[in-house]
């Protein structure tokens, strides 16, 4: 087989519809931080080609609760955020299949991984390994704790290091109980952190030559998204926010109110909100009250304020109240569940959720999150369906020059996969 280094570069600027076309990105992750960095990076046009073992790997395949899309090893969490990449199932732990990957290496921008430190050494991956074989690349590695410190081995998953963090216990309930934020809120973060730095360090590398060591770890994204109390108690050394429902600020016009028809969260931090939603809820006498110019030197007003609050809320219905008080500027929600704001109008105009092109053996329509914003030009687009595992395999070997007879070689031994 005769096959030649191939340098990445970027192409000219006015060649590229998305940000990140002629980025090429292998992402050796699994589960949720890793797919979901390099999602967001396809989303926006770059290359991303999943490297999975012929068998077993990415629990996510299987994760969720349909049991037609397990079967079929797209499951949910893993179609949420494996849109636009392709595969290549490739036994890693054989000669034959590392060297189809530092093939593929020779042609990345990008190099992503999200295992414990020193699993992808020992597959002979390391940063310093890959770096050594192509110096510009960008080596991003996402672990629980990081690269380095006495906490570096340990595992982790996202509830224990919202635990971990301190996020659960500042997400305590008026008894003081700690509660975790109900989703995966630390891998999310993490993955967008993640993509942040490389797509950071593409600018650099565009301005330098020169490539990248990423380090994120689980435990850093979590503290930096507490980024106002991590500033108070760095400073002051102590925490002191109210639990329950009540506002982050503290206001004691604030919390999640029952109404006639269901809950209803509302939110007034400055002064002029106070007296507008007070004054919306008939409650004159309490919008004239002195104390509302500096009610932090008067921490009894929450609980004065309260019963009157809930009696004037229970009147009409949630969605009234929301409706009066956004009319007098003062922000106020219905709690809905996913399902009720997935098919709420607004939604339409946001382009939160995308369909899929169709994929086979599946009776569903696949829809997957976008990206959490809008471009007015070279935006984010849904080019591919979340691949089945070894789906791009033959495309991707015969792209890298290796022969139909060659790859229909590798398959027959097990190096490959193809779907």
């Amino acid at each position: 087989m005769d096959m030649k280094t191939t340098s990445s570069s970027l192409p000219e600027s006015k060649n590229l519809s998305r940000p990140f076309e002629g980025i090429r990105i292998i992402d050796t992750s699994h589960v949720l931080a890793g797919p979901f960095c390099s999602y967001q990076l396809a989303l926006l046009g770059a290359d991303v080609i999943r490297i999975e073992p012929p068998t077993g790997g990415d629990v996510s395949r299987k994760m969720g609760p349909n049991k037609e899309f397990n079967d079929a090893e797209l499951g949910l969490a893993f179609i949420s955020q494996n849109a636009n990449k392709r595969s290549l199932a490739v036994d890693l732990k054989t000669e034959e299949g590392k060297q189809i990957l530092w093939k593929l290496i020779d042609t990345a921008d990008v190099f992503v991984e999200n295992y414990r430190p020193g699993a992808m050494d020992r597959l002979g991956f390391s940063a310093d390994a890959v770096k050594a074989r192509k110096p510009d690349i960008i080596y991003a590695s996402m672990t629980g704790f990081g690269q380095e410190g006495e906490l570096s081995n340990r595992p982790a998953y996202d509830h224990v290091v919202q635990a971990f963090s301190g996020m659960m216990a500042a997400n305590k309930t008026l008894t003081g109980e700690p509660h975790r934020v109900g989703f995966a809120i630390i891998d999310y973060v993490t993955g967008l952190f993640a993509a942040f730095s490389i797509a950071t360090a593409l600018f650099h590398r565009q301005r330098t030559g020169q490539g990248q060591r990423i380090d994120v770890a689980m435990l850093d994204a979590a503290l930096i998204i507490m980024g106002q109390l991590l500033t108070e108690v760095a400073i002051t050394g102590d925490l002191n926010r109210p639990g329950g429902t009540r506002a982050f600020s503290g206001s004691p016009i604030s919390g999640i109110f029952e109404t006639s028809d269901g809950l209803l969260a509302t939110t007034a931090n400055t002064q002029k909100q106070a007296v507008a939603m007070l004054k919306s809820l008939g409650l004159d006498e309490l919008a004239a009250d002195p104390r509302l110019s500096n009610w932090g030197d008067y921490p009894e007003m929450g609980d004065e304020f309260a019963p009157l609050l809930k009696d004037a809320f229970a009147t009409h219905p949630a969605e009234h109240w929301e409706r009066i008080l956004s009319d007098a500027s003062v922000p106020a929600g219905r709690v809905r569940t996913l399902p009720e704001i997935l098919h709420h109008p607004h939604l339409q105009s946001r382009e939160v959720v995308w369909p899929t092109p169709p994929i086979d053996g599946l009776s569903k329509q696949v829809t997957v999150p976008g990206v959490g914003f809008k471009m007015a030009s070279g935006g984010p687009k849904i080019d591919r369906a979340p691949p089945k595992r070894g789906e791009h395999t033959v495309e991707i070997l015969q792209s890298m020059g290796f022969a139909r007879r060659e790859i229909e070689a590798l398959i027959s031994d097990g190096i490959v996969k193809s779907s």
